[in-house]
């Protein structure tokens, strides 16, 4: 109790220049939410849906229908940190997927990364490269050239780049340029940037996916996903049961078993 007082204070006050405390000012990194559950965390869903509590992640093998690995993590906690544990689960049986159809959330993992290594195959949509400013280009109107390491603007300005580094466009191309007002809102003297990711090669990959009738179909597969998160949401309720992440994980193992009975059945009832 000592140890929790003694975090919710150092979290919530902040020393005042003329001495004593004053509530702070922002939110504190890792804020703790609640007395009785430290690991109890806030969560996004979206800028402005917010949630409290924990994650909860599995993979399912869609052959089959089954859960195979589960995972929980407190809700402030990126999704690929969770990977780590499902991995763990499926090499306890055997199992390493060849092809990964997962969100976009967990592209950044261990796991992605060791599928691709292997020769393997990830699925999921791309990010979106809109622009953050509405009616402005965004990342997806310029051209990328894995090859020559290029970025070619809309105006057709070319710049070299590296994985995971800014492009900055010469200001004097883009100065006079015709489209500067739909491109950019840099001061004068400065260029348009853009920023490139590590994975430039998987993003373009994805994004191509997308334009063909088969690579669509394929994305559509991890609709299997939603439907066993709904079955096992609907089963749990609207609230974690426990306190704690390892209580946590043990429930959403259980409703994953029953989960996995059920699936079976059906198997035998059509046998």
């Amino acid at each position: 109790s000592i140890e929790a007082l003694a975090q919710v204070r150092e979290q919530d006050l902040e020393p005042r220049s003329e001495g004593g405390v004053q509530i702070r000012q922002g939110v504190a990194a890792d804020r703790r939410i609640s007395i009785e559950d430290a690991d109890m965390r806030h969560g996004r869903k979206s800028k402005s849906k917010r949630f409290n509590g924990y994650k909860q992640h599995v993979g399912i093998d869609l052959d089959t229908e089954l859960v195979v690995a589960c995972a929980v993590t407190p809700a402030n906690r990126p999704e690929e940190e969770a990977t780590h544990a499902l991995q763990q689960d499926m090499a306890h049986q055997d199992l390493f997927p060849d092809v990964l159809l997962i969100d976009r959330a967990y592209l950044n993992s261990t796991m992605a990364e060791d599928v691709l290594t292997s020769g393997g195959d990830i699925v999921c949509r791309p990010w979106r490269g809109a622009s953050a400013k509405p009616g402005l280009f965004g990342k997806r109107d310029f051209k990328v050239n894995l090859r020559d390491g290029t970025l070619t603007c809309p105006a057709g300005e070319v710049e070299p780049f590296e994985p995971g580094a800014v492009v900055h466009f010469d200001p004097e191309a883009c100065g006079p340029c015709k489209l500067r007002s739909s491109c950019t809102q840099a001061a004068s003297g400065k260029g348009r940037s853009v920023t490139m990711g590590d994975d430039e090669r998987l993003q373009k990959r994805l994004r191509s996916r997308l334009q063909s009738r088969a690579g669509r179909a394929q994305l559509r597969e991890r609709v299997g996903v939603e439907h066993c998160l709904a079955h096992l949401a609907n089963r749990q309720g609207p609230k974690a049961r426990y306190r704690g992440t390892r209580r946590n994980l043990f429930d959403l193992r259980r409703l994953a078993v029953v989960q996995n009975l059920e699936v079976a059945a059906r198997y035998q009832l059509a046998a």
